[in-house]
């Protein structure tokens, strides 16, 4: 948890050093890295962006531009590109928040669309911002430098051909990415059921404190991943059914396919969060089990040990030994073992009692 927690101070500390304050010098920042991919209606063409004035010749030479923006402490690149493609401050530093919400907002002649997508790191959940800016026939999209690149999927098909994007329009690009980003969400659920098995059978046969923990940590996990993907069923609700400017009709079937599965995921989501839930109940219902075959356990003990303890007590009390009415056995010469054998005897008939009646059959 001190680790989410410091990462998040972290992320928001760059945050605070964004586009709008530009309190930090862009000299002593990571350049960002602008690979541009242009399309059009038989060839594509992808390059790594130096210069300002590659930007203005793509964006009149190919019928859709796709600028990938990998890093977010730039400030003077991120500038060059908002003046290349007039995006306004308050629209660059929505994109450039680390803890953007996901929406869809429409500013004048551009459409912004944030959403997150979802990685392990490690065993721990992240998501990270992505920040989609849709014109006229281009798409600009803002990465963190340390997020998994979830477009190379569409990349590749670019590359092969095998979707038509010069012909479909930069509409048609923006719901690939965004598609390719609510698919990164199901192998993250996979492997939850993975852990959710895992952590119903140590809850079943070996509950400790440390599977509570990890059961805790499970949730967590589940509720950042429900509240990147509940704003963005909104997204893809209002892109799939409300008029959005520079979205046609190809890709508004397109959204609402994407809509259709984030909420087969939230679904699943939803379930994976009652089994968690029911998993706590599971691990305090095996520490009650546990502590009662315990106290059963000693009870038994006890049980064993009252007839020991009474045949004890009894002949260890001092009486005259010459008196007709005193206990037996008292000038016996095997009278010492003639009561260790009634004690023996004694326990090994109560054992069998207990057993028969199932009591001790845990320790079997």
């Amino acid at each position: 948890m001190a680790h989410r927690k410091n990462r998040r101070r972290r992320r928001q500390s760059r945050g605070d050093s964004a586009v709008a304050t530009g309190s930090v010098a862009p000299s002593r920042l990571p350049a960002s890295t602008l690979r541009m991919l242009g399309c059009d209606g038989e060839t594509c063409q992808e390059t790594v962006v130096i210069r300002p004035e590659e930007l203005a010749i793509a964006r009149e030479k190919w019928p859709v531009v796709w600028i990938d923006v990998e890093g977010l402490d730039d400030t003077e690149s991120i500038r060059m590109i908002g003046d290349v493609f007039q995006i306004g401050e308050l629209a660059l530093e929505d994109a450039t928040t680390p803890d953007e919400r996901p929406k869809v907002e429409v500013f004048g002649h551009q459409v912004l669309v944030a959403v997150r997508m979802a990685r392990f790191d490690g065993e721990v959940i992240v998501t990270d911002p992505v920040c989609l800016f849709l014109g006229d026939r281009y798409l600009i999209t803002f990465r963190d430098r340390l997020t998994h690149d979830g477009f190379e999927g569409v990349r590749q098909r670019i590359r092969h051909g095998r979707t038509r994007i010069g012909h479909l329009g930069a509409d048609a690009l923006c719901a690939l990415l965004l598609d390719a980003v609510v698919d990164g969400y199901f192998p993250v659920l996979e492997q939850f059921g993975d852990r959710l098995e895992l952590l119903e059978e140590e809850a079943l046969n070996n509950p400790s404190r440390d599977s509570l923990v990890r059961i805790h940590d499970v949730r967590n996990d589940l509720m950042t991943l429900r509240r990147a993907l509940w704003p963005t069923r909104d997204v893809l609700h209002a892109l799939g059914r409300e008029q959005t400017p520079f979205v046609g009709d190809h890709a508004r079937t397109h959204f609402r396919d994407c809509y259709d599965h984030t909420m087969e995921l939230l679904d699943l989501m939803e379930n994976y969060r009652e089994i968690g839930a029911d998993l706590r109940d599971i691990y305090l219902a095996s520490l009650n089990n546990r502590m009662n075959d315990v106290m059963k356990l000693l009870t038994v003990i006890a049980t064993v040990f009252m007839p020991l303890t009474f045949i004890t007590g009894y002949y260890g009390m001092n009486f005259d030994t010459d008196s007709p009415w005193n206990m037996p056995l008292l000038r016996f010469r095997y009278g010492g073992l003639v009561a260790a054998a009634i004690m023996v005897a004694t326990t090994v008939g109560m054992v069998v009692v207990f057993w028969r009646r199932g009591w001790l059959k845990r320790w079997h």
